[in-house]
Formats: structure tokens, C-alpha cells, sequence
């Protein structure tokens, strides 16, 4: 029977495919989440972890329970009145902690001073001053219910969550306090309130 070099070619073929597939394996395993892979090669037996996915350093913000002051004033009802000659001027910055979980204005929310609250009388002229030295980006508003963002009363809104104040950035917003009640004064921007920039705005007759 004569001698088949072709056998001989295969076999070649095969060890180097083999060898190969090992090395690789060795070299260019990739593991996914948690899950292990082995090499192959007798020296480098050991288990081989994927990369961590530990999130501790990434800074998420977690809504904090509401600690605005309760009000026995009744829920307004947002009705617009003329205004009575009267001028009033508050001055609010918006804050935000060094670890982006607490909001607030002109400190944050469980702090000293945040959120104070706002009385007026039903007709009273207001101007808010409002400056943003925060990271983040604000929007203002007079709300009746500061979880509905986008209700904002008597042409109150500063800026808009799609065109919100820069870090750094003032200005003002002046209107006529409506019909009596409580009210809220909030950032605008979704989920800024939750956080903490919630405060009571109260009018009177």
C-alpha cells in the first residue's frame, strides 16, 4: 500500500489547529460578568475572573423623603387675581450636596435654612432672584402639586427643563400671586423636586 503523504499533511494540520484553539483559548478569553474561563496551557491553570462590575463609585441620586414643612394652609387652587400695588422680593439659590443625593434651596434638604418658606398676600407682585452655584442644571416654578412639574402657575416658570439654568448662571421671574392657598416653589427639571427642591409657597388673603 503506498505511503499517503496526505495522512501525514492532516495529522499536521490538526496538531496545529489544536495548538492553536489553546493558545487562543489561553490568551484571548474573555469572560462575561462572573462567569470563569480556564487555560489550557499546564503553567497557567488558574481560574481567570471576569472584571468587576462594581458599581460603589458611580454617584446615583436616591430620592430622600420630603421633609417641607407641613402647612394647615388648604391646597390652592391656582386662580389668577389683579394685582394690589404691593412689591414683594425673595432671593434662592439652588444647592445640591458634594455627593449628588440631596437637593435643595439655599441649602439641602435635612440642612439648616432649605427651603423656607414663602408668604405673600393673594395680588402681591413677586420677584424671585435665582442663582444656580450647583453642577447641575435648574429650572424654577410655582406648582400646586410639586410632583406634576410641568403645572407651573401665573407665568412663574425661570428657564424650562429643556432650557434650564447653567451652573453659574442668575436671573429673576416676577408675577402675581394668585387666588390663597398653599402652594409649592420647585425646580421644574423631573426628579430635582423629589430630591429636595420643594418648598411651600404660601398665600394669603
Amino acid at each position: 500500500m503506498k505511503f499517503r503523504w496526505w495522512y501525514v499533511s492532516m495529522g499536521v494540520t490538526a496538531a496545529l489547529v489544536l495548538g492553536g484553539m489553546m493558545y487562543l483559548g489561553n490568551t484571548l478569553c474573555v469572560p462575561v460578568e462572573q462567569m470563569s474561563c480556564t487555560s489550557f496551557l499546564p503553567l497557567e491553570g488558574q481560574m481567570v475572573k471576569a472584571a468587576s462590575t462594581d458599581n460603589s463609585n458611580v454617584i446615583v441620586p436616591t430620592p430622600v423623603p420630603s421633609t417641607t414643612k407641613t402647612s394647615t394652609v388648604p391646597a390652592g387652587t391656582g386662580g389668577t387675581v389683579p394685582p394690589n400695588g404691593n412689591k414683594m422680593e425673595y432671593a434662592l439659590s439652588f444647592q445640591i450636596s458634594s455627593d449628588f443625593s440631596k437637593y435643595g434651596f439655599n441649602s439641602t434638604i435635612g440642612s439648616p435654612g432649605a427651603n423656607p418658606d414663602i408668604t405673600v398676600h393673594s395680588g402681591d407682585t413677586v420677584t424671585v432672584h435665582l442663582s444656580n452655584p450647583s453642577k447641575s442644571f435648574h429650572a424654577f416654578g410655582i406648582v400646586i402639586d410639586p410632583q406634576n412639574p410641568s403645572s407651573v402657575l401665573w407665568n412663574s416658570a425661570f428657564k424650562t427643563p429643556d432650557n434650564p439654568m447653567k451652573p453659574g448662571e442668575s436671573g429673576k421671574v416676577t408675577f402675581v400671586a394668585g387666588t390663597p392657598g398653599l402652594y409649592h416653589y420647585i425646580c421644574t427639571v423631573p426628579g430635582h423636586a423629589e430630591l429636595g427642591m420643594d418648598g411651600n409657597f404660601i398665600v394669603e388673603k
